[in-house]
């Protein structure tokens, strides 16, 4: 009788392994105590649901599972986006049956399982979409939460017979047609560049990605770091591994220890569970730490023993605990003069620089800006089913525009004009107030043609509260996309105690907040 091999596959979501401050397992856990698999694909859309992947395998051990897991990144730019996660969900599955085939041997069957219990409800549709309508031969379960089902976590199968009238004529022996192409955001493929630098930048770390040696990321805030590092990954053996990235300006002091190594129970007040920490959730994959210069003294001395033994020691245990990533580094700030100073270990440093790439800064890739921002505009077009276009004006003003915060500004800007812009054509009017006014050099801000601000002050008047709003909610905005979100870490940025930071959102900025940074 031939042997059938059951492979599940499921979104990590925020209930894994165990919902916060509950003791009964999360969906997943949950279903495999009831259903056990032999192996399990766990889509992860971030470091943080790594993380919690690597949590969940360790329960799964101490339950006595013999489950095979795999990490799967399912890394995407918009979370809440129909389109991108179908493209994605769509090759990862491609992606996952080759890996599965290509281990078994022919006369072995596979069973496929997908759960629909994690994940956001736009993951959990695709999936249902993807067994629904036949693009992959997969058996549905949804889970029942223990306030519905006399207190304990239950499963059952979905009926997916209703659905019948969904399926495509054109799919043949359930096999999942690898037709998804497309490019599904900026940070995850190149936009090709017309710069030299850029193009040298990019060859360098395709060159590399094959090898093991730590690789350090060298440019201004906003210049691509994150893209570059994913392309590394990409390209490297570890690339059906989880890419893991964690902002070291975002993660408090007090916490950074626990969130890069992790903790047992009991190590700390609050510590309550076992946790993994992003370096082990990056486990067979790529550990990309961005702003390593912030990273804390006492934890440099730490990671470089993860570089030179490959092992780490969570927040209270002394058992060490092996670990296989790779790493790549980057930062804006001067580490050799760091180094110099005291605030930055000379040994990490050298262990890091094994690999150095450099990225200009946008105001030195001028050939790069009108095709970066026809592209953005491109993306922006597609997913909202639109057809705006940039006026003249507005190419002449970007191309004059010193970029401070680079690609990252720039797609910014266009994201606001396009809010912005009730008409097809984009005109100045609608783009950034800095843009607006013109430059910002080391002397100031001056108009597009060296105008002082009294100069270009329009013949109708303006408001000033108004127009000062905008710039203050600018800032504010870009301090809180570097930070990830962190409204602490915001606040130093802007030079602000937090509780200003917070009363500036609270009375001034409430509607900014609301509108342009919650709805993203």
């Amino acid at each position: 009788m031939a042997k059938t091999v059951s492979v599940l596959v499921t979104f990590i979501g925020n209930r894994d392994p165990y919902p916060q401050d509950d003791e009964t397992p999360g969906p997943i856990l949950s279903f495999l105590l009831q259903h056990p698999v032999d192996i399990v694909y766990m889509l992860c859309s971030s470091a943080a649901y790594h993380e919690r992947a690597q949590d969940l395998i360790r329960e799964a051990k101490d339950e006595g599972l013999v489950t095979k897991f795999e990490t799967v990144d399912f890394y995407v730019p918009d979370v809440v986006d129909y389109g991108i996660i179908w493209e994605r969900l769509l090759m990862s599955l491609t992606d996952i049956q080759q890996r599965v085939h290509e281990h078994l041997p022919v006369r072995i069957s596979v069973e496929w399982l997908f759960l629909l219990d994690s994940g956001t409800p736009q993951m959990k549709s695709c999936l249902f979409l993807a067994a629904a309508t036949q693009q992959f031969p997969a058996r549905l379960y949804q889970g029942i939460p223990p306030a519905f089902s006399g207190g304990a976590y239950k499963s059952r199968q979905v009926n997916i017979e209703p659905f019948s009238f969904m399926r495509p004529a054109f799919i043949v022996e359930g096999k999942v047609p690898n037709v998804y192409e497309a490019d599904i955001g900026a940070n995850t493929n190149t936009t090709g560049s017309n710069a030299p630098k850029y193009r040298e930048a990019e060859e360098r770390a395709l060159r590399i990605a094959r090898y093991e040696d730590p690789v350090l990321l060298l440019g201004e805030t906003g210049t691509g770091k994150t893209r570059i590092a994913r392309q590394i990954h990409d390209a490297s053996p570890r690339k059906s591994g989880p890419f893991v990235e964690v902002n070291c300006s975002a993660i408090p002091r007090d916490l950074a220890e626990s969130e890069l190594f992790g903790h047992v129970q009991g190590a700390f007040t609050g510590a309550n569970k076992n946790r993994s920490g992003k370096i082990r959730a990056a486990q067979g994959g790529t550990l990309f730490l961005d702003e390593i210069g912030d990273l804390p003294l006492e934890l440099q001395v730490k990671l470089l023993k993860v570089l030179e033994e490959h092992t780490l020691y969570p927040v209270g245990s002394d058992e060490p605990v092996t670990v296989n990533v790779r790493l790549i580094a980057a930062t804006h700030r001067d580490l050799e003069h760091m180094v110099k100073d005291g605030s930055f270990r000379k040994d990490l440093y050298q262990r890091l620089k094994v690999v150095v790439i450099r990225l200009p800064p946008l105001r030195d890739r001028k050939e790069d800006i009108l095709p970066l921002a026809d592209y953005f505009l491109d993306e922006r077009n597609r997913k909202y089913g639109e057809h705006k276009e940039l006026s003249e004006a507005v190419k002449s003003r970007l191309l004059e525009y010193s970029w401070p915060g680079n690609v990252r500004e720039l797609r910014n800007t266009i994201d606001s004009a396009c809010s912005i812009s009730q008409k097809e054509l984009i005109e100045l009017d609608v783009l950034p107030e800095e843009l607006q006014a013109g430059t910002w050099s080391k002397y100031g801000m001056h108009g597009a043609s060296g105008d002082m601000p009294g100069e270009i002050l329009p013949p109708e008047g303006l408001d000033l509260r108004a127009r000062l709003l905008q710039m203050e909610w600018s800032y504010v905005a870009a301090a809180l996309r570097r930070t990830g979100g962190n409204r602490e870490a915001a606040a130093k940025l802007l030079g602000m105690t937090g509780h200003a930071f917070r009363k500036a959102l609270r009375e001034r900025l409430a509607g900014f907040f609301e509108n342009e940074w919650e709805g993203e």
